[in-house]
């Protein structure tokens, strides 16, 4: 028997009707506990979603949602504990295991689908998922400065790609080393 997740919110496929519904899951103060510590975030203090489900048929389920997290991370930069926020809208589909098919290559314009056994789709973990993807991998305190060229937007790149001879790249510390008052 396989272990439940930190926010298991378990819902019959057969309870959403040909009309769809829509539901709504939040996450106590002690799954907010266990998703912050398996996330790596100092604390989570709300984990919400509201979905809009609709029952595709064969088992099929499109799940539109909309998260609210309220969450306690640490800055890249100062190392220190920051309060953020997250509000966003996501779509998914649950597949039948035995229907569910992995493509070879990953098609970023698609629906993401999560497989699932048996009846029961998990509204709690797929949310959780979605958190775990749009978090920042580097978080910044907003109100840290960053150093300059630090952070470089996509023409940025493309720029220093171009004026940037084949032989002699810069460290990617470099930005770092300007901004302590070393050289690079």
């Amino acid at each position: 028997m396989t272990e439940k997740p930190e926010f298991f919110r378990p819902l019959a496929v057969r309870r959403i009707g040909i009309l769809g519904t829509d539901m709504t899951v939040e996450a106590t103060p002690d799954e907010c506990k266990k998703v912050a510590r398996r996330l790596g975030l100092q604390d989570v203090a709300m984990l919400r979603c509201r979905y809009r489900l609709k029952d595709n048929g064969r088992g099929v389920v499109t799940a539109e949602g909309a998260m609210a997290v309220r969450f306690t991370q640490t800055c890249v930069v100062s190392m220190e504990a920051f309060e953020d926020m997250m509000a966003g809208s996501f779509v998914i589909r649950f597949v039948p295991a035995s229907q569910f098919v992995e493509a070879d290559a990953p098609d970023m314009d698609a629906i993401d689908e999560i497989p699932y056994e048996r009846q029961d789709v998990d509204l709690g973990e797929a949310v959780v998922e979605q958190f775990a993807l749009d978090l920042e991998p580097y978080p910044h305190a907003p109100d840290v400065a960053l150093p300059p060229g630090l952070i470089m937007d996509e023409e940025e790149v493309e720029q220093h790609g171009l004026e940037e001879e084949p032989e002699k790249k810069a460290s990617p510390f470099a930005g770092l080393a300007r901004w302590r008052g070393g050289n690079a």
